[in-house]
């Protein structure tokens, strides 16, 4: 295996079955992914993704599942809310079912990243000072319940002024990140990302390769890292003739970001890669990854991952690899 493509790809993927088009029973979802840690794949599994309000589900597979290998890893996800307080109001109820869901399974179970949606207010009337402020009271609240390491991701969404949305958010959650660095007061609670969703169940769902690449713009100047989810389950964009939907593709999405940083591309540049349809022109070759003329190297590679691509969910761990397979890169 190409070491470019072993950087690109290692802990990549959530799995997250539990989710639409998949939707999958609680039971499948985690023998699923107990079944992919043993996997010759492995290398390219992350987290399983989860509710908080479904952890308790998972009580009756604490010697069944996870007492075998390393700790399993979990990314939960907060319930939504309309305005701040409405969502305040449930993180309480989630963080009290996450503190049982370890204290229940001990070391076996590790819960170190919470995704949440930006209130319904705040995302449609977008104010950074209010963001900010939003995002000061969520991490206070995480950082005192006595939770360990948790990384946190906000998704804006793309409302009716998508752009004002985008570039609020995105600078909320680096002037957020500035606070939680500098103030010292923070242990548990990291650095923010910002989440975006590629997908959903509708034609509707999907943003346009405009909207991403603005997203990724806007994160690459603020220094923010990326998350994405939803509609990612094939390398390449293309088509799909059941969803009636042209599908973003994970090379796409992070080989833009990868080479947007890299050669400091702006959001017309990232936007082509993003939209590209051939997947000849993403190439990896022992020492770099390449998307048509722009290369970048194993070192650009990992210093990216490391800082700004994170990983996707995907409700198939199946479906990336079938086709990483025919394109004779896995």
């Amino acid at each position: 295996m190409k070491k470019p493509f072993r950087a690109f790809m290692e802990n990549i993927i959530d799995y997250a079955g539990l989710f639409p088009p998949a939707a999958l029973s609680m039971d499948e979802s985690i023998r699923n992914y107990a079944k992919y840690r043993a996997s010759q794949d492995a290398w390219m599994l992350s987290r399983f993704i989860c509710p908080a309000s479904r952890l308790k589900e998972l009580q009756p597979y604490k010697a069944i599942l996870f007492n075998a290998g390393a700790p399993f890893r979990f990314s939960v996800l907060l319930r939504p809310g309309e305005n701040a307080a409405e969502f305040l109001s449930g993180l309480s109820k989630d963080i009290d079912a996450i503190k049982a869901f370890r204290e229940f399974h001990g070391d076996r179970v590790v819960v170190d990243a919470i995704e949440a949606k930006i209130p319904t207010d705040l995302a449609a009337n977008p104010d950074v000072r209010e963001i900010t402020d939003f995002l000061g009271k969520v991490a206070e609240a995480l950082e005192n319940s006595e939770l360990k390491t948790i990384h946190p991701f906000y998704e804006g969404g793309f409302p009716k002024e998508w752009q004002q949305t985008v570039l609020a958010v995105s600078k909320a959650i680096a002037e957020h990140n500035s606070v939680v660095r500098s103030s010292g007061h923070f242990a548990a609670y990291q650095t923010a990302g910002y989440k975006i969703r590629c997908g959903g169940v509708a034609p509707a769902d999907y943003p346009s390769p405009e909207q991403i690449a603005f997203v990724i713009d806007a994160c690459l100047r603020q220094q923010v890292a990326i998350k994405g989810t939803a509609g990612l389950h094939h390398p390449v964009r293309h088509f799909n003739k059941a969803e009636m939907v042209k599908m973003h593709g994970f090379l796409n999405l992070f080989g833009g970001i990868i080479a947007a940083e890299a050669h400091n591309l702006d959001r017309d540049e990232i936007q082509e890669i993003i939209a590209d349809e051939d997947a000849s022109n993403f190439l990896f070759s022992t020492r770099a990854f390449a998307w048509n003329n722009l290369r970048v190297s194993l070192d650009e590679i990992k210093t990216s991952r490391q800082k700004h691509v994170i990983s996707f969910g995907s409700c198939s761990f199946d479906e990336p690899r079938e086709d990483l397979r025919k394109l004779k890169l896995l």
